[in-house]
């Protein structure tokens, strides 16, 4: 699953890095982004462009008449995508991208793990999109989810989900309106498993607050194995 993640990339970074146009005003960066959050999305609009645009992270499919849902829709995940009416009409056209510095995962014991590119690289974590308005006398919202799929190498060890990263030689598929869908979303994950092979990850304290102290390592433990205490 994906819980929080962070993200404090500069605009101008995201412009550059997904040859993007900026639609409206994006959130503040933050290091613990939960569920329900405004966060940041690019995805290709019909007008040709690509746009980074801010959403609503909880999806709400286009013919539900409330936004609030019985079950959580900010994770979906990606084996079943097709199969599931909230989100398989999304999964055929409308596939987006939530940029990312980092993410977090809990491992058996309660204890939360930053994962991040180490070549400070945003993370492309694969998602979906609707628009979705109650009726006609209210404005459009963007909503989005995170894709997640089985965990592998390293992150199994963390948790038994993690989020579905595009590498960079599929973000333009993955975007693409006229992809189709039952093509390129077994192939992100197969890509995104190699990607996610290649982050780095540590133990972080819990996660209260806001700000970058939030992915400091945790010594806590190497402390404990060096007090006085423990000196022969």
């Amino acid at each position: 699953m994906c819980g929080r993640f962070a993200n404090d990339i500069p605009v101008d970074e995201l412009v550059e890095y997904y040859s993007a146009v900026v639609n409206g005003e994006l959130p503040d960066p933050s290091w613990n982004i939960a569920p329900a959050s405004r966060i940041t999305t690019v995805l290709d609009g019909r007008d040709g462009l690509r746009h980074i645009a801010p959403a609503q992270w909880n999806l709400i499919p286009t013919w539900s008449k409330t936004p609030q849902l019985t079950y959580p829709t900010h994770n979906a995940r990606i084996e079943s995508i097709l199969d599931k009416k909230t989100f398989s009409r999304s999964a055929e056209t409308q596939r987006c991208i939530i940029p990312a510095s980092g993410y977090y995962e809990w491992d058996a014991k309660k204890h939360p793990h930053y994962f991040t590119n180490p070549d400070a690289v945003p993370l492309s974590i694969a998602g979906l999109f609707t628009w979705w308005r109650a009726d006609e006398r209210q404005t459009w919202a963007l909503t989005a989810t995170i894709l997640t799929r089985e965990s592998t190498g390293a992150a199994a060890a963390v948790h038994h989900r993690m989020p579905v990263l595009v590498a960079t030689e599929m973000i333009q598929p993955w975007l693409d309106r006229d992809t189709k869908a039952q093509d390129i979303i077994p192939l992100v994950s197969a890509k995104g498993a190699a990607a996610s092979a290649r982050l780095s990850s540590w133990q972080v304290k819990a996660l209260k607050g806001d700000g970058k102290k939030l992915t400091v390592p945790d010594d806590s433990q190497n402390q404990l194995l060096l007090s006085p205490e423990n000196d022969d």
